[in-house]
């Protein structure tokens, strides 16, 4: 059995926060290899800080690799792509190469007035919303064609900390989380399972806390690793 894994970092273990064989996709592995008794080998490809045009270009490319029967998808990603910052990439590269002098006064004051220039409209995204759509839809349309079964996860809410560091955050998510939902709808395929952590993780701030760290308010705590793996094991044992 092959597993095909692309996430960013929340797909990954956290120094003294979540160990490797706590992450749900081991965990999830270590499931399937005793139920089902068979050789399951996972091709992990989670990246940190990783975007979906990213993490697209690498299941391509991977595809030239592995000419096997592919059993599962498993893609989960979309909280950098929505993430709201006040400067691109680009200008992130000018300033890093101006005199430290100057540099450290701009890296400080967007330090200290991000969330101000979020308010004020300086809000810069890794993926727009109609070219996050264009991809997962090619990439869906694609997965359908070569897997037995593709689970997508939607993206996890934040915490409040978080989102008045960052306004708007929440909001985002929830906008690229309907995309997610209409484009594995208007898929209308019975090979697709899209797992909503989000609505179970944003019924309450506890569940927040519990689930998602408090550090930086979108990476999965030990307890969130185990609910993911947990629904991923619900998604397979339901039509296996």
């Amino acid at each position: 059995m092959i597993i095909q894994f692309y996430a960013d970092s929340l797909g990954l273990p956290r120094p003294k926060i979540v160990k490797v064989e706590q992450t749900y996709i081991q965990i999830f592995v270590s499931w399937l290899r005793q139920q089902t008794k068979e050789n399951v080998y996972l091709y992990d490809r989670a990246k940190g800080g990783a975007v979906i045009d990213q993490l697209f270009n690498t299941y391509k490319d991977d595809l030239t690799y592995i000419d096997e029967h592919k059993n599962i998808l498993i893609i989960h990603e979309g909280i950098c792509d929505c993430a709201p910052r006040p400067i691109s990439p680009l200008a992130r590269k000018i300033i890093s190469k101006m005199p430290s002098v100057f540099r450290n006064k701009i890296i400080n004051y967007i330090h200290k007035n991000r969330a101000k220039l979020l308010k004020k409209g300086f809000i810069y995204y890794h993926t727009q919303k109609n070219n996050y759509q264009s991809i997962l839809t090619e990439w869906l349309n694609n997965a359908i064609e070569q897997f037995d079964k593709i689970i997508i996860f939607t993206i996890a809410p934040t915490n409040d900390k978080t989102e008045a560091h960052s306004p708007g955050f929440s909001s985002s998510i929830t906008a690229y989380n309907n995309i997610i939902a209409s484009v594995v709808k208007e898929r209308a395929s019975n090979k697709i399972v899209l797992i909503d952590t989000y609505s179970l993780i944003n019924t309450s701030k506890d569940l927040i806390q519990k689930y998602i760290t408090e550090i930086d308010g979108h990476h999965l705590t030990s307890e969130g690793h185990h609910l993911y793996a947990s629904k991923l094991i619900e998604a397979f044992s339901s039509n296996v």
